[in-house]
């Protein structure tokens, strides 16, 4: 309503007022004297990626990613043929950055690993690494991990799943101090039968001495760096850990350095097809921790994930010992077995069948082209595995439909794939 006090609009202020309204619109509104600042859309999020995704990304041909961890890793960086027949006759160098790493250390570190460790801690000498299971009280499986002594009362855990609140739960009364090192921590995989002319090649003189599961402190093109003879790949093979902002620099030493051994880079793809080849089973995805298994049945004794491995149940001070011991002679019920199905051609399958009736669930599958045949690692009910006849039933696509192919299975008794280069020491030198 115009007034005789309001003045005349020009085209000039009404064009100056429209400017002045929708910048205010676009600008968001300060807050208030009590208010805070708007929260971020509801839609944002935080991506994680290691310490070596810019070098990991530069090597992509294929623009394929995946999630390991909460971490956008490479799923196939070139081919997957072609990173298979690196790892399997040459080497390949892959990020393992989103594990889990644990600084464990204190005068009562090694008392605490004791009580904590499934069978209790047997002697580990400085610079030596081995495999580690960690129960509840009921002697149900938390996870497990690799085991280092770094030094005196120092110790690191490395895990597939966080485990950092059990853990600080478990050392109440020691004196000792568990640290979650994993973003400070970089770690790269050097795997394959060339592995160790690879590192050789790198700097790192005298890589055949370490025997497996030994690891030693060395300098590679100045770096510092904690090289381990470790890995699941049922090959020879090698872990290198580092400090976080060297990462980069030491992935671009290895490629540039070791380039006349073969070596090349691979993804997580690779890393899961190795790991299923020998056999190892994978923490949140073959099995699940006690503290994630809402059915009861889920939660697995040692025995049904790692039948070939002993566990000393006569000493219960450990987590889950006493409840070890009661079930010591009772077979689970269910266990985890390595499988091989018949046919040539890659195909997809998840329920285990006997008999028409389903008895169990392959975790991992993957063609295995060692064995030149599809593989898996599967939780069967135990009584179906010791009647056999299993099978599966396959799904294939053909155009636009699908096709069920029922295919016979048989359960394997040693990995699809084991190399004695894995165990062979000291390490080889020549292809």
């Amino acid at each position: 309503m115009m007034t005789p006090e309001t003045p005349l609009q020009t085209e000039e202020t009404f064009a100056e007022t429209e400017r002045l309204e929708s910048t205010s619109e676009r600008m968001p509104a300060a807050p208030g004297p009590l208010e805070s600042a708007p929260a971020d859309a509801v839609f944002a999020r935080a991506v994680l990626t290691s310490p070596l995704h810019l070098e990991v990304a530069a090597e992509s041909r294929t623009n394929r990613w995946t999630e390991w961890n909460g971490y956008t890793v490479p799923q196939v960086l070139s081919n997957a043929d072609e990173e298979y027949r690196a790892l399997r006759g040459a080497a390949v160098m892959m990020d393992i950055s989103p594990l889990r790493k644990y600084r464990i250390a204190g005068r009562d570190a090694l008392r605490y690993l004791d009580r904590l460790v499934a069978g209790g801690m047997k002697p580990l000498g400085v610079d030596r690494a081995r495999h580690v299971i960690f129960c509840e009280s009921a002697g149900m499986v938390l996870g497990d991990g690799l085991l280092f002594c770094v030094g005196d009362d120092e110790y690191r855990l490395v895990t597939e799943e966080a485990h950092l609140a059990w853990l600080m739960d478990s050392a109440e009364g020691f004196r000792m101090r568990v640290e979650d090192v994993s973003t400070a921590l970089a770690g790269l995989a050097v795997q394959g039968p060339l592995s160790a002319v690879a590192l050789t090649q790198a700097g790192a003189a005298g890589i055949e001495a370490l025997a497996p599961g030994e690891a030693a402190n060395m300098s590679l093109a100045g770096i510092p760096v904690y090289v381990s003879r470790t890995g699941a790949t049922g090959d020879l093979g090698y872990e290198l850990w580092c400090d976080a902002e060297d990462a980069p620099h030491l992935w671009r030493v290895l490629l540039d350095a070791a380039a006349p051994s073969g070596l090349r880079p691979a993804g997580f793809a690779l890393r899961e097809l190795a790991r299923l080849e020998a056999g190892h089973p994978r923490a949140g995805q073959d099995y699940l921790s006690a503290f994630a298994a809402i059915d009861g049945r889920d939660a697995l004794p040692p025995a049904a994930i790692w039948p070939e491995l002993e566990i000393s149940s006569v000493r219960s001070l450990f987590n889950g010992g006493a409840a070890l011991r009661a079930i010591r002679n009772v077979p689970p019920s269910r266990r985890i077995v390595r499988l091989a199905v018949e046919g040539f051609e890659p195909m997809c399958f998840s329920a285990v069948l006997s008999d028409g009736k389903i008895v169990g669930a392959a975790t991992s599958t993957g063609f295995s082209p060692a064995l030149g045949a599809n593989i898996a690692l599967a939780i069967v009910e135990a009584e179906a595995v010791a009647a056999g006849g299993l099978s599966v039933v396959a799904e294939r696509w053909e155009g636009l439909s699908v096709v069920e192919l029922p295919a016979s299975v048989r359960v394997l008794a040693a990995p699809a794939f084991s190399h004695p280069r894995r165990v062979q020491h000291p390490a080889p030198l020549q292809p």
